[in-house]
């Protein structure tokens, strides 16, 4: 193989939608304003519906320039209760924020990518995430455990806990440094797969991993990409016959 490691992007590149009974992600999505109230009641705070939804709206515009690459669901949730007049200890902040990002589906996976992330790992191959996301690691994390898949992730980096977004260099440098690997390493051996051309595909060239396209967002890189796939089999494929 001419690959020691491959790191994935979430949301477009692994998730691809909903699918069958599960709730969609607009559902998921369109039930914060229950979770978040049932929580906060379960501990003793209990905020008129129609009050917490207008604080969750006004936050979701506001919080993402105030923090910028720090923005996370732990942060929406405290300006949401400042915004309130109430201070949730830290503690119950990091639950909240969970109950607000509801969870993730195996349902939502790309068809065959349990089979694929399973596959590249068996072959012995370092796996990992690097992912634009306002999910703090603990919640991304526990979404991975929820369909399966946490396990095969060996290094996971969230930019809103490192503070740093993708196509920022330094967050694929780090994520091969968190991997093990020191300075001199061949750069060309780490394959990184996304679907965004801008974060994912730039981004990763620009330190000189090689890419690859999931075709979910764009029809084509346009030759920015080392290889295009549209079916997890092919990306399997790709990787083990090198």
């Amino acid at each position: 193989m001419n690959f020691d490691r491959v790191f994935f992007d979430s949301g477009g590149t692994l998730y691809g939608g909903g699918g069958g009974a599960d709730p969609s992600p607009a559902e998921v999505h369109e039930g914060r304003f229950a979770r978040l109230g049932a929580l906060a009641a379960s501990f003793g705070v209990e905020v008129p519906p129609a009050e917490l939804g207008e604080a969750v709206r006004a936050c979701e515009d506001e919080s993402p320039s105030k923090w910028g690459a720090g923005y996370s669901f732990v942060r929406l949730v405290e300006d949401v209760f400042e915004r309130l007049g109430l201070a949730p200890a830290p503690e119950v902040a990091a639950l909240l924020a969970d109950a607000y990002a509801g969870p993730r589906y195996r349902s939502w996976l790309y068809p065959g990518t349990p089979e694929m992330v399973e596959a590249l790992h068996g072959a012995g191959l370092h796996l990992g995430i690097i992912a634009n996301t306002a999910w703090p690691g603990f919640t991304m994390d526990r979404a991975f455990r929820g369909v399966g898949l946490l396990r095969y992730f060996r290094t996971r980096v969230y930019s809103c806990d490192v503070r740093i977004d993708k196509p920022d260099e330094r967050i694929f440098r780090l994520a091969a440094e968190l991997s093990g690997l020191g300075p001199d390493h061949d750069p060309s051996r780490i394959l990184y797969v996304g679907n965004s051309l801008v974060h994912d595909i730039e981004g990763a060239a620009g330190v000189g991993w090689r890419t690859a396209l999931r075709r979910s967002t764009c029809e084509t890189s346009g030759g920015l990409a080392d290889f295009e796939f549209d079916e997890s089999g092919e990306l399997t494929e790709y990787v083990l016959s090198e």
